[in-house]
């Protein structure tokens, strides 16, 4: 599921329970917004750095800011390790 807010080229995605990096990536690829907020349950595929690091990395070659949401304190970690912008609740997410 996305959400696309036009006006300040911001989208969130839903990541679902059974999406690995590769499915992640992918969509990324059809994203135009900059600025994208993934929401990340605590039961996600997306566990090891290597992902983490794929994922950080297709960011910065398509030019997109990437806040993660999630309820999990070592899904944040994860995301902090490679200097995504972080937090528990979708609505502190800032750009």
């Amino acid at each position: 599921m996305a959400i696309n807010n036009q006006k300040k080229n911001e989208q969130v995605l839903y990541i679902g329970l059974e999406e690995n990096i590769t499915d992640v990536r992918e969509r990324l690829n059809h994203i135009e917004s900059h600025h994208i907020t993934l929401v990340v349950p605590a039961q996600t595929q997306l566990r090891g750095q290597v992902s983490w690091k794929l994922l950080s990395s297709r960011a910065r070659e398509r030019g997109q800011d990437i806040y993660i949401v999630s309820s999990d304190p070592y899904v944040r970690a994860m995301a902090r390790s490679v200097h995504l912008h972080v937090t528990s609740s979708l609505p502190e997410a800032r750009y």
